[in-house]
């Protein structure tokens, strides 16, 4: 018998039915069942986070904080919120059952009460902000492993692509591909159509955890009690009480609890980011980054360069080549170039009547490397050997046989749809108004209620 998904479009003449028979197969619909992340408190966290949004949009700070009003001035305000989304999404899940007690930086500023940061980059989060990059701090840097943040990014990007195509004229279901190491990570269907995913998705920031000491701490140094150095990297005894999620450029603290309170920290996440006040604060200090890392590297200003410090890509060379955010490296831009081609070879039967497209989604498009990487190959289109025909001097080819190389590009912050069938699978300004509208509500429920048993 061959595998079923419910509502899956009928694809039994295709030439490649072996192929979708084996996706069919590993598709798993709950986007929040995965053994190696929280998903359920992943959609609880959007969940709330995506309500306080709906709740904030009449207040007067999307005119009076210069980067709310600026995103609000376009029509990008939602894109760019999806995309601070992931980020945040990442954030809290990057340190769910992985904050350890070693290798916190120690910093004691003059003037300042001693705090230690629990980084993602290798450097203090606060001193980078005045005082430039200073030596690399190896060994501070507490990012999961590869295979894990490939299930974080995935699972959270396929939630925030359901809530895309849930909110869009014509709605999708959305599956996850469960074998990490096959080439679709997930796919999007109707009865009408199915789409193939490949993710190539990384947040642009992962702001760090802090605790506050309360007192400078000392060690033994030749028999001499000293005060550790600054930017040392020690261990702490938590009070996980007074931990919480900091956005060094605007002084933020964010609480998220005690570790052993239940569901850490999304249930603190929730009630943090639950608040439309709390979430304007993140999404404006988000935007204040993006704006800064947007500016290619030679036009930005001292600030921007010290701002760009605390974004992910942009420490040092090493990590600006490795840990780009979205589609930042070229590798990922190769990878997910061959893969979209390989699904229209492959996947696709273009003597069948049911379109099988391939999509490339990322949170976050090159940003200032787009003219160089990007642009001038968002329109190629391709098509096989014997289905050109010469002409003189001159190859021509029927138009339903030249495929688009990226029948879709869904960057959140500046997606591309160059195939006319996608168009209505994927319009985020429908989306946002089905938010407003309550349209989504039904979803939103669904996953507020989600987190109650973990995973």
């Amino acid at each position: 018998m061959p595998p079923t998904l419910p509502g899956f479009p009928d694809y039994s003449a295709l030439k490649t039915k072996a192929k979708i028979d084996e996706l069919v197969r590993l598709a798993e619909t709950d986007l929040t069942n995965n053994p190696f992340v929280y998903g359920a408190g992943i959609a609880k966290l959007l969940s709330a986070a995506l309500v306080a949004y709906r709740n904030s949009r009449g207040v007067p700070r999307w005119t009076t904080d210069q980067f709310l009003a600026r995103a609000n001035q376009t029509n990008r305000c939602f894109h760019l919120l999806l995309a601070a989304l992931f980020d945040l999404l990442c954030n809290i899940e990057y340190v769910r059952g992985r904050l350890v007690n070693a290798k916190w930086i120690y910093c004691h500023r003059e003037g300042a009460s001693p705090k230690a940061f629990y980084s993602f980059l290798k450097q203090c989060p606060l001193c980078c902000l005045d005082r430039g990059l200073e030596t690399r701090l190896a060994g501070a840097q507490h990012k999961p492993s590869s295979h894990h943040i490939g299930e974080i990014t995935t699972t959270a990007m396929a939630l925030l692509l359901r809530l895309v195509v849930e909110g869009s004229p014509a709605p999708l279901r959305i599956a996850a591909i469960t074998k990490q190491s096959h080439d679709v990570d997930a796919i999007g269907y109707s009865d009408s159509v199915l789409l193939l995913f490949e993710i190539k998705a990384s947040p642009m920031v992962n702001f760090p955890l802090c605790l506050e000491v309360g007192t400078a701490l000392y060690e033994l140094v030749e028999g001499e009690r000293t005060e550790y150095r600054q930017h040392k990297l020690i261990d702490v005894l938590l009070d996980y009480k007074k931990i919480s999620l900091c956005i060094p450029h605007r002084n933020l603290h964010f609480p998220l609890g005690g570790v052993g309170d239940t569901g850490w920290p999304y249930q603190a996440a929730i009630d943090v980011f639950g608040n439309h006040e709390n979430l304007l604060s993140y999404f404006s200090a988000w935007l204040e980054l993006f704006y800064a890392y947007s500016v290619p590297k030679r036009r930005r200003t001292a600030k921007e360069q010290a701002l760009t410090y605390l974004v992910n890509g942009w420490g040092d060379e090493i990590d600006s080549n490795k840990t780009k955010p979205g589609l930042g490296r070229t590798d990922d831009i190769k990878k997910g170039t061959y893969q979209v081609i390989k699904f229209g070879a492959y996947y696709h039967d273009e003597n069948a009547s049911l379109p099988v497209k391939g999509v490339l989604a990322a949170n976050l498009d090159p940003l200032f490397l787009r003219p160089e990487y990007l642009d001038k190959m968002v329109d190629l289109r391709w098509g096989r050997g014997p289905n050109f025909i010469k002409s003189g001097d001159e190859y021509r080819i029927r138009e339903d046989l030249l495929y688009f190389v990226y029948n879709a590009i869904l960057a959140f912050n500046e997606p591309v749809i160059n195939d006319p069938l996608l168009l209505p699978h994927f319009d985020l300004a429908a989306c946002e108004a089905a938010l407003k509208g309550g349209v989504l509500d039904g979803l939103l429920t669904q996953w507020a209620g989600g987190a109650a048993k973990k995973t």
